[in-house]
């Protein structure tokens, strides 16, 4: 059973609020302090927040506006194509710092020496960071305005349907369900659980010579974020391998279509617990949310009309050429674009 339009709207705006004030106010404190803007292990956080804040206020309004009239906020294809492009490219931008900084928090915990050398930190630290953020933009910008794409706009569906630009070309398809899907979600669930393995096995190993309280807050910080991936990533990541190795599209096929919007809310939620993950924040957002709430009982209820949109349940089972047909399923994995 497909999520309610409805229910989708009232979810993104009952969240997105408290999300852009979460993300605004780490972001401050976090550049306005020297001590957390230098260290190493925050700027992939900083990073992430800072996509999702554009990602936000872009991608996910502009859904909030589709869901409550069932067009795009502007009906040309050049927009289109730009809420194309920001959908897919800015999440992808997001799950790649993410999967990086699950592999950056084993070498900073255990490897520190890594980062010992400003060449060290060049090439360990700031070059992945650069890329991680720098080329999901570069790939997904030639895909739809540089490339070709002759899939015609529908300005009732989502994106206009040009999400789909994603799979009319094989190799880049089939390169982007695996690079850009699978692999980083793979890597955030396996590297993060290692990290949980690791740091139990050397408080075991060492007892007090291993020094838990330098890392804890550093290791608090990604998992919590990790945790939204597994629980709402990893389920449908695993169901497309399964289907990549010819599971039938029938099995699962609901829960895998409901998957795509709830993937939106790594990025709603993530503010949230990247703030719980450390207590001298918490503190220092509680009057924030205070003042939040006190705003939403001032304010009265208003019923917005709403539009129902078509439920797209299926995703297209064949290609143009090999492989193509998996790819389409995998360039909307995780990315909402089948709904």
């Amino acid at each position: 059973m497909a999520v309610p339009v409805i229910l989708k709207f009232w979810l993104f705006i009952i969240f997105i609020i408290p999300s852009i004030l979460c993300s605004i106010f780490y972001l401050h404190y976090f550049l306005i302090h020297r001590t957390f803007r230098q260290s190493l292990h925050n700027h992939v956080i900083i990073l992430i927040l800072s996509f999702g804040l554009i990602y936000m206020i872009t991608d996910i309004i502009w859904y909030i506006h589709y869901y409550r009239t069932n067009a795009p906020l502007v009906s040309t294809p050049m927009f289109c194509q730009i809420w194309a492009y920001v959908d897919i490219a800015g999440f992808v931008s997001i799950i790649m710092l993410t999967a990086w900084a699950s592999i950056e928090r084993h070498i900073l915990i255990f490897h520190p020496n890594l980062f010992s050398t400003k060449l060290k930190r060049l090439v360990f630290h700031y070059l992945p960071l650069i890329i991680s953020s720098i080329y999901p933009l570069i790939f997904f910008f030639i895909i739809f305005f540089i490339l070709p794409c002759d899939i015609p706009v529908d300005y009732t569906a989502e994106t206009c349907t040009l999400g789909f630009c994603t799979s009319t070309h094989p190799i880049l398809a089939i390169w982007d369900s695996w690079v850009n899907n699978i692999i980083p979600i793979f890597t955030i669930v396996i590297f993060s659980i290692a990290l949980i393995g690791r740091i139990w096995y050397s408080k075991y190993r060492m007892g007090q010579r291993f020094q838990w309280r330098n890392y804890k807050k550093m290791a608090f910080q990604l998992l919590s974020i990790s945790f939204l991936y597994f629980f709402i990533c990893w389920p449908s990541t695993i169901l497309y391998t399964a289907y990549t190795f010819g599971l039938s599209y029938d099995i699962g096929s609901d829960y895998f279509i409901n998957s795509f919007y709830f993937s939106y809310f790594i990025t709603l939620l993530t503010p949230f617990v990247s703030i719980v993950a450390l207590p001298e924040l918490r503190g220092k957002f509680q009057p924030l949310l205070r003042f939040y709430r006190r705003q939403r009982h001032t304010v009265a209820p208003e019923t917005i009309g709403m539009t129902r949109s078509k439920d797209r349940r299926t995703a297209e089972r064949t290609g143009t050429g090999a492989g193509v047909g998996l790819s389409k399923m995998a360039s909307m994995v995780l990315l909402g674009h089948i709904k």
